[in-house]
């Protein structure tokens, strides 16, 4: 009787850290998802920030899936017209799975990568931190593994909350 009770109470724990992990990473993932423009960040005179945006876009969901989308910008010119029109091509450069490792930090395994084949089935490790606001998502990566100081930043903008 006394294994069964230590048996059914190690069960019992186990679950209640199996779900504390996965709330803890659904509340991190959260406010994570949407889809992000990449943006440069840049001081006005007047010392406020502005964002000049990009054609790079970044996804996340809920289930920890993301993708990047890039857009390219091709002139339109008909034979006998003087005006060029753009038209924007827009094409996933990479797709992959989010891992949470920590209230700051996540794995992104690349599954394909379209652009540089060699980062196909790679992992990066990111940091992340938000702006004053949860719309601006500061962004370090490190190409080089842990180890390496060469961590490169980024800033990106919600364009998107994820479902809207």
């Amino acid at each position: 009787m006394k294994k069964r009770m230590f048996l059914l109470t190690v069960l019992l724990l186990c679950m209640s850290t199996v779900n504390a992990q996965r709330v803890n990473e659904e509340s991190v993932i959260e406010p994570l998802a949407g889809t992000w423009q990449y943006v440069e960040e840049v001081t006005k005179a007047d010392g406020e920030k502005a964002y000049i945006g990009k054609q790079i876009y970044k996804t996340i969901t809920k289930e920890k899936r993301y993708y990047v989308v890039l857009g390219v910008n091709i002139p339109l010119k008909e034979e006998n017209s003087k005006e060029t029109k753009i038209s924007t091509l827009s094409f996933i450069t990479q797709e992959g799975e989010l891992e949470i490792t920590s209230e700051s930090t996540y794995l992104e395994y690349i599954n394909n990568h379209y652009i540089d084949k060699n980062l196909n089935n790679t992992i990066s490790q990111l940091r992340f931190r938000f702006g004053e606001n949860k719309n601006i998502l500061y962004i370090e990566y490190n190409l080089g593994g842990e180890e390496s100081p060469n961590w490169i930043s980024e800033v990106w903008l919600r364009v998107i909350p994820f479902g809207a």
